[in-house]
């Protein structure tokens, strides 16, 4: 019995060391930074919170550390070098699964700066107002305000939808049919208000969604203030926009040079004399993922007329080495590096996989979204020609 005791008060002490150890490492670890996030949010209480930050060009690899939320008030530093895109979140919710799109707190941070919010927490929701901030927080604010009531209704359809499945998984299919069609409803009312904000420089990332017409998005474009295009967001659009003109069926496919996993030089005019198709995709893509078996059936059923060069974006050196191996990739496989040259914007990319199959000439012959069976087809019908 002596030894019971003694053996939980030692797991005791030990346990409540580790707590104090993390809680002083999470509580140091906060302060360390050159920019300064404050919230004031009554009925948040006291909770461990992330924070995930990137620049919002996507130039450098996503990054979070944890704070903690002290009866509502929170004070952390974060080291940006760039303005970037900040994300607060409760990771309890990641661990119960469920989802709160109304409870969002999402904000571009500068370098050197100081963002303060004041707000209130419900079950359901979290609206705030930003007390000190920059422009294009307090224009992503506005545009959250406008969504918050279909956003809170979007979390409770999905959660109840959850919540039904194993008990009646007839009524949580139609739930989440509700869900469904009030997120297509809110796809559109954010389109709706970019299209009467054509001044507002975070308009022109609203409509480099995938989702929005390219006609309606070239329209749109021309439609922006000066200062909306000339903003980074605005130039990032007008040369996808570029991008979608220059790889119109017929035209010759645009020349980039870029390194290869090998680390030997690439050029894409290297190819003429061969068909070549050019995969965009990236090691965090799912659909991207599941394609490659296929894709490398078909790059040794048809090696020795056709080239394919596999061009990943959003990743990191390690993630995409990582994949080649595992998949073993023989195909040229290159990176892109937006520091040397932009091979998405380029090409005009908005949605993952994109496929383009280019002629021996070097013009494109056609080109291909998302992972279907049409794109094989039509090698089958380029190859046996």
């Amino acid at each position: 019995m002596t030894k019971i005791i003694k053996f939980f008060k030692v797991t005791g002490i030990v346990l409540c060391s580790i707590i104090i150890i993390t809680f002083l490492f999470v509580l140091i670890n906060s302060q360390l930074g050159n920019s300064t996030i404050r919230a004031d949010i009554d009925g948040l209480g006291t909770k461990l919170i992330s924070i995930r930050y990137r620049h919002f060009d996507w130039t450098n690899e996503q990054s979070m550390k944890f704070a903690f939320s002290l009866n509502g008030k929170i004070n952390v530093k974060i080291p940006i070098q760039k303005t970037g895109l900040v994300w607060i979140e409760l990771p309890i919710d990641k661990i119960t699964r469920k989802v709160y799109f109304s409870k969002d707190i999402m904000f571009y941070l500068d370098p050197n700066s100081e963002f303060v919010i004041k707000g209130k927490s419900t079950g359901l929701s979290l609206d705030y107002d930003i007390v000190k901030g920059n422009t294009l927080s307090f224009q992503r604010n506005e545009l959250r305000k406008a969504l918050l009531p279909y956003r809170e209704r979007e979390s409770f359809l999905l959660n109840e939808s959850r919540i039904m499945r194993k008990t009646n998984p007839e009524e949580s299919s139609r739930i989440f049919e509700q869900f469904n069609s009030l997120t297509t409803q809110v796809f559109s009312q954010q389109i709706e208000w970019a299209k009467k904000h054509l001044d507002y420089e975070i308009t022109p990332d609203l409509f480099s969604d995938s989702r929005v017409p390219r006609d309606t998005v070239i329209k749109y474009y021309n439609l922006l203030s000066e200062k909306a295009k000339e903003f980074e967001f605005g130039q990032q659009l007008g040369r996808r926009i570029s991008g979608w003109i220059n790889t119109l069926v017929g035209n010759l496919a645009p020349n980039f040079e870029q390194y290869t996993n090998l680390n030997e030089p690439f050029e894409l005019a290297e190819l003429k004399g061969k068909y070549v198709v050019l995969d965009f995709w990236g090691t965090w893509c799912p659909p991207c993922i599941a394609g490659l078996p296929k894709m490398k059936e078909y790059y040794e059923k048809y090696r020795d007329k056709l080239e394919i060069v596999g061009i990943a974006c959003y990743d990191t050196k390690e993630n995409w080495e990582k994949v080649i191996k595992e998949n073993q990739l023989h195909w040229i496989n290159v990176l892109n590096d937006k520091t040397i040259n932009d091979i998405s914007l380029l090409y005009g990319i908005s949605l993952y996989p994109t496929k383009f199959i280019i002629d021996k000439e070097g013009k494109i012959i056609q080109s291909f979204q998302g992972e279907g069976d049409d794109f094989y087809d039509k090698i089958d019908e380029i190859m046996q020609q």
